[in-house]
């Protein structure tokens, strides 16, 4: 998971601010397009948002 969040922190540092959002955004579908369990994806949606 520490790669991940690694790669995650630098593809961010990487790209201007007013990008950052919509990266995430599109990761976020791109994640759950793989995952294909709406139920999980909305459930881990509700814990990041809670873990913020």
């Amino acid at each position: 998971m520490e790669t991940v969040y690694d790669h995650l922190a630098e593809t961010l540092d990487s790209i201007p601010q007013a990008q950052q959002s919509l990266m995430l955004t599109r990761l976020a579908l791109l994640m759950s397009e793989q995952i294909g369990q709406p139920d999980v994806i909305c459930r881990l949606i509700d814990e990041a948002a809670r873990n913020s």
